[in-house]
């Protein structure tokens, strides 16, 4: 059976993607799990594995769902698990992007969504997008949209996330957490603008 620290090793990602990401997806997983009467066996296994092709992502151009899929299909195929248990943790990995062509149709799949998205709102969210924004040396506020930023993503992806959630338990999570981005949003706006 897969552990916490076998799966910890494969996570070499950005501080976004990194472990810690996976353990909070964990805490959200386990909480929308329990209230939506899922799988957990199956979500808790998803979770661990559905950044592990992050990196392949960033060096190659890979869709890391797509290969976070394959890369886990393997790795569970060796640690023998049955198939139909495999295909269940794949098909939720495989469409846990929030630029999915195809939609998560199993609930596991839909919370491991879920899990994931709400990981990128509210304070944690913030954080994660500035983090990222300097990782990959992206602009961090500008007042056009001539160059990708950090208020791009924040107003073009982060603050429609709430509307992308397919459980009622993570849309309540959402509330809170959508409601103080937007007053961030509208903060450093005006901050930047020398109107607060």
């Amino acid at each position: 059976m897969l552990t916490l620290d076998d799966v910890r090793l494969l996570y070499q990602n950005d501080v976004a993607h990194d472990f810690e990401h996976v353990l909070r997806v964990w805490a959200n997983a386990e909480r929308i799990g329990q209230a939506e009467g899922a799988r957990l066996d199956i979500l808790r296994v998803a979770v661990l594995l559905h950044d592990i092709a992050r990196i392949d992502q960033e060096r190659h151009g890979l869709d890391h769902a797509i290969e976070g899929a394959r890369q886990a299909r393997n790795i569970l195929s060796q640690a023998d698990y049955p198939p139909d248990f495999i295909e269940a943790v794949c098909q939720a990995i495989e469409t846990h992007r929030y630029r999915i062509k195809k939609p998560p149709k199993t609930l596991e799949a839909k919370i491991l969504y879920d899990a994931d998205k709400l990981d990128s709102l509210g304070a944690i969210g913030l954080a994660r997008a500035f983090a990222y924004s300097g990782h990959v040396q992206r602009a961090l506020w500008l007042a056009d949209d001539q160059k990708i930023s950090t208020r791009q993503h924040l107003q073009e992806k982060l603050i429609k996330v709430k509307e992308t959630l397919f459980t009622e338990t993570a849309r309540q999570i959402a509330m809170e957490r959508h409601q103080f981005m937007e007053q961030f949003v509208a903060q450093i706006s005006a901050e930047i603008k020398g109107e607060r």
